[in-house]
């Protein structure tokens, strides 16, 4: 086998000039507390102590080497490098008290020798630990420090590999796809010849894992296997011996943080509020659309609801079939628009003594948890998907998105995520349980409402995109991929680019003569859109449920969704999926070219899915069961 050579990561002329400083801070230190207060040294002695602080810093970088200072486990979270840093002081201490006598004449103060020692020791673990916490502000300085290869080149592993690499700011790079044909041991050859940190391997590839994992141990190389929800519910407890033959015994893997933290209290007899969203009737996006409708079902059950509104939004006057809505004031900001306006609603309803039951929207809300449970208020936070990884957000919105995450697994009462990859990442990343609820869809009649005359467009002769225009929407891929296919059809295109001007310039720049961009449309206008459409086109990449797909599976279309896990999950074996902008264009020439008996067995598999697992009476029973505490697990 191979060995590693000497310095193979970027990581390590990091810690190289790292050790180095170390060593000349510390001996600069100890100088200073072992003479402070002295009369003047004589100039010899400075000269050693010079020389002595060169000889210290070649020795810590050396003896580190040999001690695992340098090894891949010293930046992973939960190792400790204590013992190296320990055994490497104390080797450059044992160093420089033989090289005292041999080479100093023993004019090396033993004091110093002493506090150096522990200079080092401090410094050895500091500096790891620092550079462990601190790779993402290396990022925008163009310095990855870890590089990992991914395995397989088949759709499962592009989806892993365009996962990895889809949010801004990883501190890591995807350098290359290793093909899985080669055998472990030929893997394991590729890996050290390539200098990869790591390996990544898509679901079900865990036996693999194994084999690698053996294969490269000692190595400093990490082998990961993308965790398939199934494999999180079991793990070896311990090894049994039964008349002589070896088992497994296998043991709940339950997180250490359940889904409901607070048992419900009232159910709902002083009614639910719901905040976080820019308000009803819905004129934005998912979440309103979300808010509105469960709201509206669970007026239906008898549970007085109050929705809290955004001024800018607002359109109708309180109450709104049903619903009271409070309309307050925010600061209309990409950064501060929602957690502005989520503090203030957060804040009237403690004053004014609102409902005890709050459903909130959107973890980057989660700092409201503090006010709201503080007050007894039981709060179901439904988290979205993984936000922070919107190209939108800088350095600063995606940090507090990740605080966002942090404090909704601890002060939630009860955590929902809306897809099962998301509930994988919470369970992995977090170490929690959550309660997994989608969003919900009408089944829409094809043709029952008529496309709006503001679009020139005729049924089933059109292509269907529904998104806020933002860089992870792929609005410009959509735009390209329809100009380029030459399908004989129109494209329709809804949505706006509210926080990215130069992406809407693009958009229409890039639009065929066939393109139609009527803006954001709502109400009977978009559910005439979506049943008349020959075709519905998802390009989503974050996120969890989109309720724009599964409303255009209710509305029985054809989809045609990027290749994402979400996107996988949500669609199944109902959606044709694409890759990239080239694929996308022969889908939509595809479609065109359909045959009607075709195109009506891709609908109803659509429609059968979307009354199978999105229905709305099935999404509110589920809230209604976690508002009042009937039988969570």
């Amino acid at each position: 086998m191979p060995k590693p050579p000497l310095f193979r990561r970027r990581s390590d002329p990091i810690l190289l000039f790292g050790d180095a400083l170390t060593a000349v801070a510390a001996s600069y230190v100890a100088y200073r507390l072992r003479f402070e207060g002295d009369p003047r040294v004589p100039s010899s002695y400075v000269e050693r102590y010079q020389w002595a602080t060169v000889l210290l810093a070649l020795l810590f970088v050396l003896i580190g080497r040999s001690t695992a200072l340098y090894r891949r486990t010293a930046l992973r979270h939960g190792s400790s490098n204590l013992e190296p840093a320990f055994t490497t002081s104390l080797g450059c201490g044992a160093v420089l008290l033989v090289g005292n006598n041999l080479f100093f004449s023993g004019d090396l103060s033993r004091a110093w020798i002493g506090l150096v020692v522990l200079g080092l020791l401090l410094g050895a673990v500091g500096t790891r630990g620092v550079l462990r916490r601190s790779r993402r502000a290396l990022v925008p300085l163009g310095v990855g420090l870890e590089r990992y290869a991914v395995l397989g080149d088949d759709s499962a592993s592009r989806r892993l590999s365009n996962d990895l690499t889809r949010a801004p700011g990883a501190p890591y790079s995807i350098t290359t796809s290793l093909s899985d044909k080669l055998s472990p041991e030929e893997l394991v050859e590729a890996v050290l010849a390539q200098r990869l940190d790591g390996l990544v391997l898509p679901p079900g590839k865990a036996d693999l894992g194994a084999r690698l994992a053996h294969g490269l141990s000692g190595m400093g190389v990490d082998v990961l296997v993308a965790p398939q929800f199934g494999e999180l519910e079991q793990r070896v407890a311990s090894i049994a011996m039964l008349h002589g033959v070896p088992l497994l015994r296998v043991a709940g893997m339950a997180p250490r943080r359940s889904a409901e933290r607070v048992p419900a209290r009232d159910q709902t007899r002083h009614g639910v509020a719901i905040m976080g969203t820019r308000g009803v009737p819905a004129n934005y996006g998912g979440f309103e659309t979300f808010a509105e409708r469960l709201a509206l079902q669970l007026v239906d059950h008898g549970v007085a609801t109050t929705v809290y509104c955004r001024a800018h939004y607002s359109s109708e006057s309180s109450p709104w079939r049903g619903i009271r809505l409070v309309t307050l004031p925010t600061i209309r900001s990409k950064y501060f628009d929602t957690v502005v306006h989520t503090a203030l609603s957060a804040m009237h309803l403690v004053v004014t003594r609102g409902p005890r039951d709050v459903v909130l929207c959107n973890a980057a809300n989660a700092p409201v948890l503090l006010l709201l449970r503080l007050f007894r208020r039981r709060v179901v936070l439904n988290v979205d998907g993984l936000e922070w990884r919107r190209s939108k957000w800088g350095v600063t919105g995606r940090a507090w998105y990740r605080m966002g995450e942090w404090l909704s697994v601890r002060l939630a009462s009860v955590l929902v995520t809306d897809a099962y990859e998301v509930q994988t990442y919470y369970r992995v990343r977090h170490d929690t349980d959550s309660v997994m609820i989608p969003y919900g869809a009408d089944l829409l009649a094809r043709g029952s409402v008529a496309v709006p005359d503001a679009v020139p467009v005729q049924p089933d002769r059109y292509a269907l995109y529904v998104s806020r225009w933002e860089r992870e929407n792929n609005p410009l891929m959509v735009a390209r991929a329809h100009a380029d296919s030459g399908a004989d059809l129109d494209l329709v295109m809804l949505g706006t680019a509210t926080y990215d001007d130069e992406l809407g310039e693009q958009v229409r720049a890039a639009v065929g003569a066939r393109a139609h961009l009527p803006g954001a449309v709502f109400g009977d206008g978009y559910r005439g859109l979506q049943a008349n459409a020959l075709c519905y086109v998802h390009a989503t990449e974050v996120g969890g449920t989109h309720p724009a797909l599964i409303e255009a599976m209710g509305a029985g279309n054809l989809v045609l969704v990027l290749d994402t896990p979400e996107n996988r999950e949500v669609a199944g074996d109902a959606a044709v999926f694409f890759a990239d902008e080239v694929e996308l264009a022969e889908r939509l020439r595809w479609v065109a070219a359909l045959s009607v008996a075709d195109l009506e067995a891709w609908r109803a598999r659509s429609r059968a899915l979307a009354s199978d697992r999105y229905s709305w009476d099935a999404v509110t029973a589920t809230y209604l069961t976690v508002l009042r505490g009937d039988g969570i697990s």
